[in-house]
């Protein structure tokens, strides 16, 4: 029987070039979908933006000295590499990986109010966090033929995303 490699992050896993160039295009595919005014694209337009903040969220984070890892591989990690749990980003949650980003950098401020986060789209005061909130559930429920259990998802959700990608910006200039 062989003996399991011990295994390594990936190249890109401390590549914040690589991860805002593919968020980039997640990005620009999203809005092409949400402006195509085809009510069938809606649902791939709201899964590239979830896909595209999260990949821009990682950029950020790994900018901040995290990498894409599985903290729950760790221990099978080559003895050669040195990380922590804390040093990860992971998952699909936006809100989570936000809110690793605010930890890091307390100027990206989650109850900053946003301005294109219209009444329908959450309860209460619309904030920066309740903005990931709303892109969250786009990860679970649109990509696959299933029951839903959210609220609707519109053409309009294409405001919040765009928002929420220029609030991102700042952490993300020092990427070539």
């Amino acid at each position: 029987m062989a003996t399991k490699k011990p295994a390594k992050p990936d190249k890109y896993a401390q590549d914040a070039e690589a991860w805002k160039r593919f968020a980039g295009i997640a990005y620009t595919a999203s809005t092409n979908l949400f402006e195509s005014r085809n009510l069938l694209l809606i649902f791939p337009a709201a899964t590239l933006g979830h896909h595209a903040l999260e990949m821009y969220l990682k950029a950020a984070l790994i900018c901040e000295g995290l990498t894409v890892f599985d903290p729950k591989k760790i221990k099978s990690l080559d003895p050669s590499v040195t990380l922590q749990a804390e040093d990860c980003a992971w998952g699909h949650d936006l809100v989570a990986l936000a809110r690793q980003l605010a930890q890091k950098r307390p100027d990206f401020d989650l109850t900053e109010p946003m301005t294109m986060l219209l009444p329908w789209h959450c309860e209460g005061v619309p904030t920066v966090e309740k903005g990931f909130e709303l892109f969250n559930p786009f990860f679970s429920e649109l990509r696959y033929p299933q029951e839903l259990t959210m609220g609707g998802v519109g053409e309009d959700d294409k405001l919040p995303l765009d928002e929420l990608v220029a609030r991102l910006q700042p952490f993300l200039e020092k990427i070539s």
